[in-house]
């Protein structure tokens, strides 16, 4: 790491470092409330993440609550080490750096190539496996996708036996958990966060939220694509709240059952603002009733496959 333009963050037990002005150190710059670098410890030369939140942040009670949000889910949920460090009057979260490559990284063909049908359902199980570990702390996730779950591996040739891990734990929540001083709208992710989600329907934000992401998530690993591109973010949003997974000749009829009742969705009459919170509220429901109740429940049907 360059010398030049360096921090050092003071932590508990170790000091790191990063350098913003380092391109090959920046992992997501100008994000919507941090930017995402790669760090190093001084004292045992580890790498790290580290998110170095913006300015303003610290006095967004909305967006401030999600910085400490953030620091006990990923205690709680992922087995990393994390800390939130305030440097010159900025909160940095440093956690551990996870070696491997993302399900995104995973559909593309250099990988996909390596991986059989077999494997892509041991894959998916380990990463159910591993959302079931954070249902069980008590959090729902809120941002499931292919680039927040990472297959650490020794042996690139074989991925598959490879460690499924779950990261980024900035919009997760309590289930059922009410809108936050400030907060007006809940966070969400284009393609992949369910209609509850995306409709700001808070009560209504439970384990199958995550489940339906996971489903998309899987869908796309097997799949290679994204389900919906529109160009558009307004436009995918639209789709996304509308349509059902379409098929695709990469994905098994008997798969395709399972994540389209993990993503089981209503066909509204007329567009959302044309509704109340509360004819919303049900409306959805009838949906949510729809799909898995608990991951253990998914897990079951894809071990079946398994042996099918």
């Amino acid at each position: 790491m360059a010398l030049q333009n360096r921090l050092e963050l003071k932590g508990k037990s170790e000091t790191y470092l990063i350098n913003p002005t380092d391109s090959a150190s920046i992992l997501k710059p100008n994000g919507e409330i941090c930017s995402t670098y790669i760090g190093l410890s001084m004292e045992l030369g580890r790498k790290v993440v580290v998110k170095r939140y913006h300015p303003w942040v610290n006095s967004s009670p909305a967006y401030s609550w999600r910085i400490h949000r953030e620091v006990e889910a990923t205690a709680a949920c992922s087995g990393l080490n994390s800390e939130l460090i305030l440097f010159d009057g900025i909160y940095h979260l440093v956690t551990d750096y996870v070696d491997g490559l993302s399900f995104k990284d995973l559909t593309r063909w250099r990988y996909h190539r390596k991986l059989n049908t077999s494997d892509l359902i041991t894959l998916s199980i380990k990463a159910l496996s591993a959302l079931d570990q954070v249902h069980r702390a008590g959090f729902i996730h809120c941002d499931i996708k292919p680039s927040n779950i990472i297959v650490a591996f020794s042996n690139p040739k074989r991925i598959v036996e490879g460690d499924v891990k779950i990261i980024d734990f900035g919009m997760a929540r309590k289930p059922a958990e009410p809108h936050r001083l400030g907060e007006k709208e809940l966070p969400f992710a284009l393609i992949y966060s369910a209609p509850e989600q995306v409709l700001n329907l808070w009560e209504l934000i439970d384990f199958h939220t995550d489940i339906y992401s996971m489903a998309v998530t899987l869908w796309q690993l097997f799949a290679r694509v994204e389900p919906w591109q529109t160009g558009n973010p307004l436009k995918t949003i639209h789709v996304q709240l509308t349509q059902n997974l379409p098929k695709s000749n990469r994905v098994p009829d008997d798969l395709m059952a399972i994540l389209s009742k993990a993503t089981s969705k209503i066909q509204l009459p007329k567009p959302p603002h044309f509704y109340t919170h509360s004819q919303l509220v049900n409306t959805e429901r009838q949906a949510i009733v729809n799909r898995y109740n608990n991951v253990s429940q998914m897990v079951r049907d894809f071990e079946r496959l398994k042996v099918g």
